[in-house]
Order: structure tokens, then C-alpha cells, then sequence
């Protein structure tokens, strides 16, 4: 279950009834703000007046215990978020020359049939940084648990049996929002994937964003101008078929055509879900549903409200929204 972003006080009551959930506590992943974990109160405040037990998992605290704990690792990891950020600066320089080109290239005045075939290369130009990108970064990420043998290191070994007992014994997991980067890395250091994956998710903004097949960075109102949208790389890949894009409103252009289709074409075959406060997109294991409908970017930039589509597949019939915003 994917909630729309939460701003002002957390709601989580008609979520926890869609999934209609067994008894037992609901796991609390509120790692968004690094070591401090300022939102797990009010999860807990929310689940508590849901008739639920909330069972922090305290990620934040035990990455610290960790690297207090295993000093060498603790260095290791500094030294792979150096390099990935250098991936990203490397990334970004190559997406925004192949964004521009693409761009310049569309707007020259001349016959199609002699642009068509250079707006085409130029677009593959921004999928393959996209897709550069996301390999170099998986291998970086991949070299680094080879290197430290991280699936054997005690001090870790011992968070995420801890970690996977909990969630044995838990009805659900709530994963909040924060910084889309600082949840997947953390989850991803812990190794967490395969212990979520049995159990139902309630998660929203960054938190259900981390837990998608790519990681999209995106903004296109920033006080310096619009930024291009970046993938930050592989998700866990736990809510299949999609891109997510919460507080579409307030953060995308909707009526910038262009822009939306080639945001629909970077994630494509994923589709790209438009989430704002209020709704609700539900995943039973085969299909992606809201009562509300869900608001999906097609390829040729417009906004189109579905009640249901299976990944990969079709979708329910659809009210064509144009760039309206």
C-alpha cells in the first residue's frame, strides 16, 4: 500500500483498513533523518490509536551501533558513499549535456523527416547515462560487499537477525518519508530486503520511493530552476511496476508536456504514479488499484486516471486529464 506524501499530522487509519491485516504489531522504519529518528512518535501515537502496537525497528540506532562496533567497516562505507557521490557528479554532468541536445535538437526549425532521426539519438543518449548510471552504481555497491564480505561481518550479522526476528513476528511494516538517499542506503547496508518482502507495506514519499524498481530524484520548481530528474539507482524492487512520484503538484511541471513524456520514457516499462495528499494506490500482488484512481504520466506527456493496470500489462479505462494541473 502506497499513501500519498504526509504532511502536518500522519494519517494511517485508512490504510491499515484496506489491508485488512492480521492481529499482531506493525514494524516502525523511520530512518529518513539518518541516526535520529524524530517521526517514530507520532507513528506510534497514529498506530497506537489505530488499536495497533508499533515495533520500531531503530535502524538509525543500529547503523551507529554498527560502525561503532566494526571501525574498519564504518570506513569502508565512508569510502564507498565518496565514491558514489562522485558517480552522481559524473552522471549528472553527462544527463545534463544529453537532456540539453536532446532539447536543442528538437527545437531547430527544420522538415522532420530529417530531425526525427537525430531526436531519436539523442534520447537514447539520455537512457543509456540513465542506464550507466544505475550499473555503476549497483557495481560500486557490489564491490563494496564483496570487498568487506558484509553478509559475514559479526556486527552485522547480529543487527539483522535482531532486525529479522521482529519482523517475523510482525502483521505490516510502516515505512515514513525523509531523504529518499539516507532509507535506501541503510536498508540496503542491513540487507532487509528479503525479510520485507513477505509482508504488507504501508509506506509513503521517500520510504515507498526506496522500495520501487529505480530511485527517481526529481524537482522542477527549486528556487534556481527546474532540475533535471536523475535516477539515483535500483530500488528493492518490492513494489513492482512502477515509478513514484509523490507531491507531484507542488514538485512537477504538469503542464510542461515535453518534460512529463520523457519522464514516462525514463522509467518506462515501469509507469510513472503521480501521488499527492489524500490518495491511496493499493498492490494485492497482481495489480496496482485505488478507488480514487491513479494518476499515471503517459508517454506523450498527458496525465491519465486509471482505477487499475498490471504492471507490464494493460490498464483499466482510462479519464485522459491533458497537462491540466
Amino acid at each position: 500500500m502506497v499513501l500519498g506524501p504526509q504532511p502536518g499530522r500522519i494519517s494511517l487509519g485508512a490504510g491499515l483498513e484496506a489491508l485488512d491485516l492480521p492481529p499482531g504489531p506493525v514494524a516502525a522504519i523511520t530512518v529518513g533523518w539518518r541516526e535520529t529518528e524524530p517521526v517514530l512518535k507520532e507513528v506510534e501515537q497514529e498506530l497506537g490509536q489505530c488499536g495497533r502496537k508499533a515495533a520500531p525497528l531503530h535502524i538509525g540506532e543500529r547503523v551507529g551501533r554498527v560502525f561503532e562496533r566494526d571501525v574498519p567497516l564504518a570506513e569502508a562505507h565512508r569510502a564507498l558513499q565518496e565514491g558514489l557521490l562522485a558517480e552522481e557528479r559524473l552522471y549528472g554532468a553527462r544527463l545534463r549535456r544529453a537532456v540539453e541536445t536532446a532539447h536543442e535538437v528538437v527545437r531547430l526549425s527544420v522538415a522532420e523527416r530529417y530531425r526525427d532521426p537525430y531526436a531519436e539519438q539523442a534520447w537514447q543518449a539520455i537512457l543509456a547515462a540513465d542506464r550507466f548510471h544505475v550499473e555503476r552504481h549497483a557495481e560500486l555497491w557490489r564491490e563494496f560487499r564483496e570487498t568487506v564480505g558484509l553478509s559475514e561481518r559479526p556486527a552485522i550479522r547480529e543487527q539483522r537477525e535482531e532486525l529479522e526476528g521482529l519482523l517475523a513476528g510482525a502483521a505490516a511494516v510502516v515505512l515514513t518519508g525523509g531523504h529518499v538517499a539516507v532509507i535506501r542506503n541503510r536498508l540496503l547496508l542491513l540487507g532487509l530486503r528479503d525479510a520485507l518482502a513477505p509482508l504488507p507495506v504501508l509506506a509513503w514519499s521517500a520510504g515507498a520511493m526506496v522500495l520501487t524498481p529505480r530511485v527517481v530524484l526529481f524537482h522542477d520548481r527549486l528556487p534556481g530552476g527546474s532540475a533535471h530528474p536523475e535516477i539515483l539507482g535500483h530500488g528493492l524492487a518490492l513494489l513492482p511496476g512502477i515509478g513514484l512520484f509523490p507531491d507531484a503538484r507542488i514538485r512537477l511541471d504538469l503542464a510542461g508536456r515535453q518534460s512529463l513524456a520523457e519522464l514516462a520514457g525514463r522509467v518506462d516499462p515501469d509507469r510513472a504514479v503521480l501521488l499527492d495528499p489524500g490518495e491511496m494506490v493499493h498492490w494485492d500482488g497482481r495489480s496496482w488499484s485505488s478507488p480514487g484512481g491513479i494518476r499515471l504520466l503517459s508517454r506523450d506527456g498527458d496525465v491519465e486516471t486509471v482505477p487499475s493496470f498490471v504492471p507490464g500489462g494493460g490498464v483499466g479505462e482510462s479519464c485522459r486529464e491533458g497537462a491540466a494541473p
